[in-house]
């Protein structure tokens, strides 16, 4: 079925349904009290001689609008602030948000858009260098960029009827629902305490009527994925391990000084500690969790909601670390054999299984699945894979990871499995930074605190606009039992 508000607003941007009312542009007087212009005048004083000559302008000018007023807006109805300056307590009930709104702002998180470009160097250059175009991992593109196109990151969600996780997320515009996998009844309470949720967090992080969306990253297949690039003849890395005697890694053969071809002279500055690359690593792969609370933070602008980003405290709390405490998302957390080395969270029994032990034998099969789809018989540069390009025959002359680096990979990996008892030796395979919430605004809180302009027109029109005026409860994800499956 095709998504649309209960009420037309007068605006779209392209095909897309998706309501950008508070930032279109128009001389009328509510876009000139929006941005806070007196006169018709004065906004085109605003508008730069290049801006003007844009086929796009509208486009463009409701992308700035919505970030202008892109605020946490964090008061929501059924809310309370008990204390302090800003006491208040609000008069309307808590209001579910419906699938409709939910469709959009998984969307813009982790929608699906068909494949992403590939432009990437894949064929040698001079030198024999081969520009490791190779790292894509999938031409399957989503609303948001990922580090090699791993899209590593999953959205779990949570209301008053259950905790999900979102499997697939079509366009709006299709004729599909979200897929979401409902893991159990009820809201994830999350103890208002540290470290569980900040001291700051807690008068109004995932109550009654919220939508509260966490986003996960897996750290492991980005992991393997750089490591076939940072092993090749190319890159040549070489990593050694300071806490177990500068041990190489497993990568003792692949010495250059021994007639391999990993530069273990560190007056080539490609020597790392494996603490350094764990960090590294798990920063980038953790980049994306940022970026999809951001898009979703922007569709929440445009849709007229509030609420926004915020720091998830303990994170391993929350993916399942302690469930005598609270059982968080139900993540296993694999302990290790080895005396000091903390448990590690793998994934989710079967929701989403972690591509390492002990949902895989070894880490040398976890290698060998990597390679394997992205150049086995169905994988993403076999000629049977969807390919972005016009010429089919393209992806034919795409190399393959060099041989050399496939081991050196499976000789690390079998290195920090053997000798720590997990893996990442000293990052986690799954984790949680951010989380991000969606609420309808209580407009007397704003109204008795802030000037007028504080509120956009959007969300001032929210209700009447997608829920034709009411304050009464609407269902929430449970309205969308055809997406569900067990």
């Amino acid at each position: 079925m095709t998504i649309s508000p209960a009420v037309d607003l007068p605006f779209r941007v392209g095909s897309s349904p998706l309501i950008f009312a508070y930032v279109a542009i128009s001389h009328d007087a509510t876009t000139q009290h929006t941005m806070g212009l007196e006169s018709p005048h004065e906004q085109e004083d605003v508008m730069t001689t290049p801006l003007s000559h844009l086929s796009h302008r509208t486009d463009l000018e409701s992308i700035l609008g919505i970030l202008r007023n892109r605020k946490t807006r964090r008061f929501g109805c059924g809310m309370e602030i008990p204390e302090g300056p800003l006491r208040f307590q609000s008069q309307l009930p808590a209001i579910p948000l419906s699938k409709e709104e939910l469709h959009y702002l998984l969307f813009a998180g982790v929608g699906q858009t068909g494949m992403h470009l590939g432009d990437m160097q894949y064929a040698p250059r001079r030198g024999g260098e081969d520009g490791q175009g190779m790292a894509i991992m999938s031409f399957q593109g989503r609303t948001v960029p990922s580090p090699c196109a791993a899209q590593a990151t999953r959205m779990f969600v949570t209301d008053d009827t259950g905790l999900y996780f979102v499997s697939r997320v079509p366009d709006p515009d299709s004729m599909e629902m979200p897929l979401l996998v409902k893991l159990r009844e009820g809201r994830l309470e999350i103890p208002r305490e540290m470290p569980y949720m900040l001291s700051f967090n807690q008068w109004y992080v995932n109550r009654p009527g919220t939508l509260y969306f966490i986003p996960v990253t897996d750290i492991v297949s980005v992991y393997v994925n750089l490591l076939l690039a940072l092993f090749s003849s190319e890159c040549g890395y070489f990593i050694v391990d300071p806490d177990n005697g500068h041990a190489a890694c497993g990568l003792d053969g692949f010495r250059r000084s021994r007639g391999g071809h990993l530069h273990d002279d560190m007056a080539k500055r490609r020597t790392m500690t494996l603490r350094d690359i764990d960090a590294a690593i798990n920063d980038t792969a953790l980049q994306e969790q940022a970026v999809v609370c951001q898009n979703m933070f922007l569709m929440e602008q445009a849709l007229g909601l509030g609420g926004g980003i915020h720091s998830v405290g303990s994170g391993r709390h929350l993916l399942g670390w302690e469930p005598r405490i609270f059982e968080g998302l139900g993540f296993h957390f694999a302990p290790s054999p080895v005396s000091g080395v903390r448990s590690n969270p793998v994934g989710v029994p079967n929701v989403w299984e972690g591509p390492c032990p002990p949902f895989l034998p070894s880490m040398e099969e976890a290698v060998l699945r990597m390679v394997t789809s992205k150049f086995g018989e169905m994988g993403t540069y076999s000629s049977t894979g969807a390919r972005p390009w016009t010429d089919a025959r393209t992806s034919s002359s795409i190399g393959k990871h060099e041989e050399r680096a496939v081991d050196a990979t499976i000789a690390f990996c079998t290195y920090v499995m053997r000798t720590y008892g997990r893996f990442p030796a000293h990052t986690d395979a799954f984790k949680t930074v951010v989380a991000f919430q969606a609420h309808h605004l209580d407009l007397d809180f704003y109204d008795t605190f802030y000037p007028n302009e504080s509120v956009p027109q959007a969300h001032r029109d929210h209700l009447m606009a997608w829920h034709q005026g009411k304050h009464a409860e609407e269902p929430g994800l449970s309205s969308l039992q055809e997406g569900i499956r067990p």
